[in-house]
């Protein structure tokens, strides 16, 4: 036991604390629990926090010397964009049942592959794409496929939203960050996305890989911010990522983002297969993550 990872954890609501035990013990990591975020956090894998418990640290945090974990905040909190911005924070877990699976990778640094979501056993289908009419065929295919899994239209038209916007960002706008220049050659290995799809009985999984490695956090919460500060009406930049990445926060129940940097991106979006009435087309993200 005493090689097994370590997290703190300081929940004020003692009923989250509990969960949070349970689902770090759930993957082999053992947990301190504290009443206020300690000074000294060497040898903990992660820290652990709620809302409540992000409030009262507030500037202290970004001195914190291991992965953030807040759970049960919200995007539209300042607070927490900023400390996602300067990055001590780099996951929000709306369902604390979540976090044995983030810890997981946080702990092994097992980082990319969309089956950590799904139930053991899925079905992975991927496809290379390396050009805008292999992105038209691939997302037919993607439709036709959850159609034939009884996915309802509400989920069809984000996943159409979703692939399109991803496959475009690693096509086009992927190559242009990662260069001071753009050399745009559509049969380099390098510029081909990798698209996988899959599901189990509650989640539909979608993930696109790129070879650059050039999605940083901060441009994934800035465009965060902007989407909100904007009510919904994003400027796109120069890149049309801003836009982009808002309209796949829109649709998605949880985001992960997965970076080596200069070497792999992989984006995974989660979508609740029940969500199929009017009222899921508004849900907003619940889970927002940024592994490197």
């Amino acid at each position: 036991m005493g090689d097994s990872p370590r997290a703190v954890c300081v929940c004020a609501d003692r009923d989250v604390a509990r969960v949070v035990d349970g689902a770090l013990v759930s993957a082999g990591v053992l947990v301190d629990h504290h009443d206020t975020v300690p000074a000294d956090l060497a040898g903990a894998s992660l820290l652990v926090i709620d809302r409540a418990t992000r409030v009262a640290a507030g500037a202290t945090l970004r001195s914190a010397g291991a992965p953030v974990v807040v759970v049960g905040d919200d995007l539209d909190d300042d607070g927490l964009i900023t400390l996602m911005l300067e990055a001590p924070v780099s996951h929000l877990v709306g369902d604390p049942g979540d976090l044995s699976i983030t810890s997981e990778k946080l702990v092994s640094g097992d980082l990319f592959g969309l089956e950590k979501y799904l139930d053991p056993g899925a079905k992975v289908g991927e496809r290379v794409v390396a050009s805008d009419a292999d992105k038209r065929a691939v997302i037919g295919e993607v439709v036709a496929w959850a159609e034939a899994i009884g996915a309802r239209k509400p989920i069809l038209h984000r996943l159409t939203s979703v692939v399109d916007e991803l496959l475009m960002n690693a096509l086009h706008d992927a190559p242009r960050e990662s260069k001071p220049t753009l050399s745009y050659d559509p049969h380099a290995e390098e510029q081909r996305a990798v698209l996988r799809w899959a599901c189990d009985a509650s989640t539909i999984a979608i993930s696109v890989g790129d070879a650059f490695g050039a999605l940083r956090q901060r441009d994934v919460i800035d465009h965060v911010r902007r989407a909100r500060d904007e009510r919904g009406r994003p400027e796109q930049d120069a890149h049309g990522a801003g836009l982009g990445l808002y309209l796949v926060l829109a649709n998605v129940a949880s985001l992960i983002v997965n970076v080596d940097p200069g070497r792999r991106t992989e984006v995974v979006c989660l979508f609740d297969r029940s969500a199929g009435d009017r009222r899921a087309v508004q849900t907003r993200v619940r889970s927002l993550h940024v592994f490197t």
